[in-house]
């Protein structure tokens, strides 16, 4: 994954997810620093709704058929 901001762009590797009391714990790693992101389940309720717009539900149905099929090798000026 990425983030972007007016400071720069940075990879995250998310590494794991684990229960913490009432939180969801997403471990991952921004470049050299280790990080904790802590969901309450407020968080996962409007993480999922921001998921659940169609086009975002369309996108993720594809993904297994492009992970299969690849991108196509025809270029679209031909």
């Amino acid at each position: 994954m990425k983030v972007s901001s007016d400071a720069g762009d940075f990879d995250i590797t998310v590494k794991d997810a684990t229960v913490e009391g009432d939180f969801v714990v997403i471990t991952g790693q921004m470049g050299v620093w280790d990080s904790h992101i802590y969901m309450t389940p407020q968080d996962i309720w409007k993480f999922t709704s921001i998921f659940l717009k169609p086009a975002v539900i369309l996108y993720m149905l594809k993904i297994p058929f492009k992970s299969l099929f690849g991108p196509s090798s025809k270029s679209e000026d031909e």
